[in-house]
């Protein structure tokens, strides 16, 4: 493995752009977009090739293990969403009628169907054309709202689902590769355990993170038309890439680009999302109405009201539901911050997107598990670039997700379809009162108290890593202001596909933060 600790040395180099000035303290200069990127990372012949192509199938040989797994509610709306686009039915209609009857047999106020952006219904459209040709007499399975009852699904079904999740997984990792200059990004991300767990078993949150690394990957490149597609993508995926739209204007800004420019970068994010909604656009409203009713919760400190076996007190359900209430003005109030502080300071786009989420992390009422997939390849490429604390916050932002995940879901609850799909009827006390097999006393998660208590520990542990890590201050970068020295003594001569190459570090400007 000697050659992962030595595959970051590369040149780097500032693109001059035509008409711009090279004079760095003119207040109206116009500055390179590209300059937080490497050339690209150095594989060191063939065995470096070997080695990453045994990355590649140990990452997803550790997918196709996690493939019959899956989040009991999650993955029985996602089944139901396939078996909607197989007759040509909109999920927003189901969602509005599975609604009505939610409401009239007192369910709840909404049933939790598919309350996302319309790009992954185009995506699993054929997907879900082929599972009806494949199984012709599959129909709709619908839960009860907080029950634990599943469908019997098929291995086909995992992997047709979960393969557009991988395909974005690997893409993730090839860009964390090229922005970080080595393919330590490759293997720290698609290796993760955090990862494996929300892109094995989970959600399709990876495809909208793609669309966030791929557009701060295009702004860095200067490709300002791909980075508004690209981040427009994302967030008709998910809603959440789109905070990240100011930042990327007010970089813009500072780095005095033409205002041509940010004209075609924001001009093409919303003429792409406005082609990507399409006629689904009344049931996007509809679901982020949705959204502002949603109570708070998850990993923050609004958990505490969720916490009933805790704190037994009365009334505290009704507190929540008002908080939530007031959850869209604090997230505004919270975002508006987090612009005005990436204004004020220097510092990389880098770090400016991890402002950014973590602004969210704090403003926002609900932070599911999930959400954290986030911030994970930004942390990775600060701790990457920074080392310091960053190596620490790094490990935080996806150890304490993962762990708060195994006591909240909990994660026995993962195994309910791997149980119906081998042991099929015989699995029906599974969806009675959830038993799973692991009842033992010595699995805390399985104590409504002691689970609960650990998941308030982490929830609140969460937040104040959030607090902590926005207020932290901005470094220079350690790692690319100094040369290193290759393996067995030699100076600067990497080879690459059998010829010596050498890689010249530069100097790092003094104007670059981190």
């Amino acid at each position: 493995m000697r050659f992962l600790r030595y595959e970051g040395l590369f040149r780097r180099g500032v693109k001059s752009t035509p008409g711009a000035s090279t004079t760095s303290d003119a207040a109206d200069a116009v500055m390179p977009l590209d300059t937080d990127l490497p050339q690209g990372p150095a594989i060191i012949g063939v065995r470096g090739r070997r080695i990453l192509w045994m990355l590649g199938f140990l990452a997803l040989g550790l997918r196709l293990i996690f493939l019959p797994l899956g989040h009991y509610w999650d993955l029985t709306i996602d089944y139901n969403v396939f078996i909607d686009l197989a007759h040509n039915h909109s999920p927003y209609e189901t969602f509005r009628y599975l609604s009505n009857i939610a409401v009239s047999s007192r369910w709840d106020t909404v049933y939790q169907y598919y309350a996302y952006p319309p790009v992954p219904l185009y995506i699993y459209y054929p997907l879900a054309k082929l599972y009806a040709l494949l199984h012709p007499h599959a129909t709709y399975f619908i839960a009860e709202s907080r029950t634990f009852a599943v469908p019997v699904l098929t291995p086909d079904f995992f992997f047709l689902l979960k393969l557009p999740i991988w395909i974005a997984d690997f893409l993730v990792a090839a860009l964390l590769a090229r922005m970080s200059g080595t393919i330590r990004g490759f293997r720290d991300y698609l290796l993760n355990p955090y990862v494996l767990l929300i892109s094995g078993a989970w959600t399709f949150d990876a495809i909208m993170l793609l669309g966030l690394v791929a557009a701060v990957y295009a702004l860095q490149r200067h490709k300002l038309l791909l980075s508004g597609v690209a981040l427009a993508f994302g967030t008709m995926v998910k809603f959440f890439p789109v905070i990240a739209l100011p930042t990327m204007v007010i970089y813009l800004v500072k780095k005095n680009r033409p205002f041509k420019e940010i004209v075609l970068f924001v001009g093409s994010y919303v003429v792409a999302c406005l082609a990507l909604l399409g006629p689904f656009a009344g049931g996007v409203i509809e679901v982020l109405g949705f959204h502002d009713t949603r109570p708070g919760g998850g990993m923050n400190w609004q958990y505490i009201w969720s916490a009933t076996a805790v704190f037994k007190t009365i009334g505290w359900r009704l507190n929540l539901d008002a908080l939530a209430a007031f959850g869209t003005p604090m997230l505004i109030i919270a975002m508006l911050l987090a612009y005005w502080y990436i204004w004020q300071k220097e510092m990389s786009l880098n770090r400016m997107i991890i402002v950014t989420l973590l602004g969210f992390f704090l403003g926002s009422k609900l932070i599911n598990e999930q959400y954290a997939l986030l911030i994970v390849p930004f942390a990775w490429l600060e701790a990457y670039r920074v080392q310091g604390a960053w190596r620490w916050f790094y490990r935080l932002f996806w150890m304490i997700p993962l762990a708060f995940a195994i006591f909240h879901v909990p994660i026995d609850h993962f195994f309910f379809f791997l149980y119906r799909m081998v042991f099929k009827d015989r699995a029906n006390i599974t969806s009675l009162n959830g038993t799973t097999g692991f009842e033992w006393s010595m699995f805390l998660w399985k104590s409504p108290k002691y689970g609960q208590f650990i998941a308030l520990v982490l929830a609140c542990a969460f937040s104040l890593l959030v607090l902590v890590a926005l207020c932290w201050p901005v470094r220079p970068i350690r790692r690319f202001g100094r040369r290193r020295t290759a393996p067995s003594g030699r100076s600067g001569d990497v080879p690459a596909d059998g010829e010596a190459t050498t890689h010249d570090q530069g100097t790092l400007p003094t104007a670059y933060v981190n």
